[in-house]
């Protein structure tokens, strides 16, 4: 597998922005952490954004947190740390203590940091927002520190049996297995006809074929696939809506984040095509729209986080973005694995411990599986035009022994960090 850095469709790999901008928008002072000779310095979360030893004083477990400085989520750092100090606040037990650092948004930049950090600090354990797959290949460098990585991400690709490391844990919300499940249901619910619409940034990864896969599975049939924009930021949209007058799908099926989320809703709306076929929407699109109190036409948001279920560590809505509940998360896997050597593994016993973990997080159980190294976690549907009450749908888990041959065959195509570039 040819593991390169991510390129959106016609274009070179998207440059950071301004690291100012992040440490603006997340309130984060402008400080440095100096660790020398690397290209940029990565910025450190100042002691406000970092979790409280223990009582005693005395921290644990002793984690270095790779957050990416994401163009299209600003945001998404600070959200991530918020989540993990969440869980620690109201943790007995083990303490986690956290030494954030900002890398940039590619994977090269991820591993350079990852690298700084094992130098100068003496972390336990990593965890971030990283590539999962272009993880795999830290495992020098992390077998030479005996410090494990969990990753913790969208789960927009597949993990790619030849990049698995017994250093590298995955914990991610399940974007793929989300889009597999949602096109079996979509086949039978809404109809076997349906159009495709991605935002560039979100056509290649695995999410996209495995709602293609799914959905042909169970009888259907993609009628056509168009993009939202041009890889310049120009709109298609007007090229859509002419799709949908032209073929009259049984549903439209849209997948987009950021700036383009924002102009497909304003769309979808405007255009009057919200009373005349259902929508469904999944990654950041149907997160977001599942937080929207109106929502015009018959709109299904597909999420793992459906928000309706007890929350024995947090109440869901204390989590009110997804990188605040992956956040929550990490820290709460972390905390299992502590508890479980007695606050003493570390190493390969550590990330064996972390990958053994049993969770019961406010989207209900989430585990791994271990014959993949997948997160396996509720699925939901929620038909956001029934109302706040109704209670959302139950998809089953797309586990590798449910796929019937198709998870073989989602490859990774952009090994970038999805929503971080």
């Amino acid at each position: 597998m040819d593991l390169q850095e991510n390129t959106p469709p016609g274009g070179q790999a998207l440059e950071s922005e301004d690291r100012r901008h992040f440490m603006a928008q997340a309130g984060i002072a402008a400080s440095a952490l100096a660790l020398g000779g690397m290209g940029t310095a990565m910025a450190a979360v100042p002691a406000s954004l970092r979790t409280v030893p223990s009582a005693s004083g005395r921290a644990s477990l002793r984690v270095g947190m790779l957050l990416p400085d994401a163009p299209a989520y600003p945001l998404m750092g600070a959200q991530l740390m918020e989540g993990a100090q969440a869980y620690v606040a109201q943790a007995a037990g083990p303490a986690l203590q956290f030494l954030p650092v900002v890398y940039g948004n590619r994977p090269s930049q991820a591993e350079q940091a990852a690298a700084e950090l094992l130098a100068r600090t003496g972390v336990d354990v990593l965890g971030g927002f990283v590539c999962a797959n272009t993880a795999a290949q830290w495992e020098p460098l992390l077998a030479q520190h005996g410090v494990p990585l969990l990753v913790g991400d969208a789960g927009a690709n597949a993990l790619a049996p030849t990049a698995r490391s017994a250093w590298v844990v995955r914990n991610s919300l399940a974007y793929w297995q989300t889009a597999w499940a949602t096109g079996r249901w979509a086949a039978k619910a809404l109809g076997p006809r349906a159009i495709v619409a991605t935002a560039p940034a979100d056509s290649a990864f695995d999410h996209l074929p495995a709602f293609e896969r799914g959905f042909a599975s169970a009888g259907g049939r993609v009628q056509d696939m168009v993009f939202t924009s041009a890889p310049n930021g120009t709109s298609r949209l007007d090229t859509l809506a002419q799709k949908i007058s032209q073929t009259r799908p049984d549903f439209v099926y849209v997948l987009a984040s950021g700036a383009d989320a924002a102009a497909f809703r304003q769309f979808w709306t405007a255009s009057g095509i919200a009373s005349q076929l259902p929508l469904v929407a999944a990654g950041m699109l149907g997160e977001d729209l599942a937080r929207s109190p109106r929502v015009a036409g018959q709109v299904w948001a597909a999420r793992t986080h459906a928000g309706n279920h007890p929350a024995p560590a947090a109440r869901a809505s204390a989590l009110p973005t997804p990188f605040h509940l992956l956040g929550f998360e990490m820290a709460q896997r972390m905390h299992a694995a502590a508890a479980q050597g007695g606050g003493q593994a570390r190493g390969l016993a550590l990330a064996q411990a972390m990958a053994s973990a049993a969770l019961q997080t406010p989207r209900g159980e989430v585990r791994i599986d271990p014959s993949t190294g997948e997160t396996v976690a509720p699925i939901h549907l929620q038909g956001l035009h029934q109302g706040p009450a109704t209670a959302a749908i139950a998809l089953p888990a797309a586990a590798a022994a449910a796929c019937q041959g198709l998870c073989d065959v989602l490859t990774s195509r952009a090994l970038g960090t999805y929503l971080a570039t």
